[in-house]
């Protein structure tokens, strides 16, 4: 799949997520494949006629507006930017194109707040530049910690057991951690082995249930039966019953009091 290089109109935008003031998508699109996406509503506002996950916009002017945005502002930004809402910051075009490294390197020169979420363990690349960020804080979003498993949901992500390595590396280094168990699968994810598997690697830790009301539906259905066949009778359901939810958050409050973490939240559909 080829990347498409596009020039963008604006690069730091307000953000429509409870508790996130700015957001900065330096690519449009996901190569990672994740079955149970819900950002793939984008594709009516790309223009683009390939199914979500076949295409990526790589905005390649992003560090150079970014800057003249930061300029052009009377006051500094001094509310947390969140890198990314709707893509993930480290795809593997990122490699190549460097564009959420200068970002942050723009970034770093005004100290502005940053939080970053990837599926990469490729945001180890830049742990130089997240060092030196008086307020930053990197999550990684998992929804196993079993290799074989996240492989057929995430195909092209980074394992699970990179991505904790990810987290234990930068928290060794300073850096402020936190994992997002996203989405959380029904009878699929272990909320036990999630917290056993990140214990000394994240300071906090939020959950976010599985959307099946979004039009992802269809990924998640195809790996349940391919693959989890007995799961899949009733799962729709499972995954709107709001006791299920509420079992599971009040077990999730159990484990992060003994883990002695900071919890982010329950954030349900």
């Amino acid at each position: 799949m080829g990347v498409n290089e596009i020039l963008a109109r604006s690069i730091l935008q307000k953000s429509g997520i409870p508790g996130v003031s700015f957001v900065i998508n330096p690519y449009t699109g996901c190569v990672h494949g994740c079955v149970y996406c819900y950002a793939r509503f984008m594709k009516r506002f790309t223009g683009h006629a390939e199914p979500w996950g076949a295409f990526l916009d790589a905005k390649v002017n992003a560090p150079d507006l970014l800057k003249r945005q930061l300029e052009n502002r009377k006051t500094p930004l001094t509310e947390e930017v969140f890198l990314s809402s709707v893509t993930d910051p480290y795809l593997p075009a990122e490699k190549q194109y460097q564009l959420t490294r200068r970002i942050l390197e723009v970034l770093l020169e005004y100290q502005t707040p940053i939080s970053i979420l990837t599926k990469s363990e490729l945001v180890l690349r830049d742990i130089d530049l997240l060092r030196q960020f008086k307020r930053c804080s990197v999550g990684l979003s998992m929804m196993t910690t079993d290799d074989a498993m996240a492989s057929r949901f995430e195909p092209y992500a980074s394992l699970p057991s990179q991505r904790i390595r990810a987290l234990k590396t930068l928290k060794e280094s300073g850096v402020y951690t936190y994992a997002f168990l996203s989405p959380y699968l029904p009878r699929v994810s272990n909320i036990e082995h999630l917290f056993e598997g990140l214990q000394g690697a994240i300071d906090e830790i939020g959950i976010e249930a599985l959307n099946v009301r979004a039009c992802n539906w269809a990924g998640v259905e195809k790996i349940l039966k391919e693959h989890f066949p007995k799961l899949l009778p009733g799962y729709k359901q499972l995954a709107r019953d709001d006791l299920y939810w509420d079992q599971l958050e009040q077990q999730a409050h159990y484990l992060i009091e003994s883990y002695r973490l900071t919890f982010m939240g329950f954030f349900r559909h």
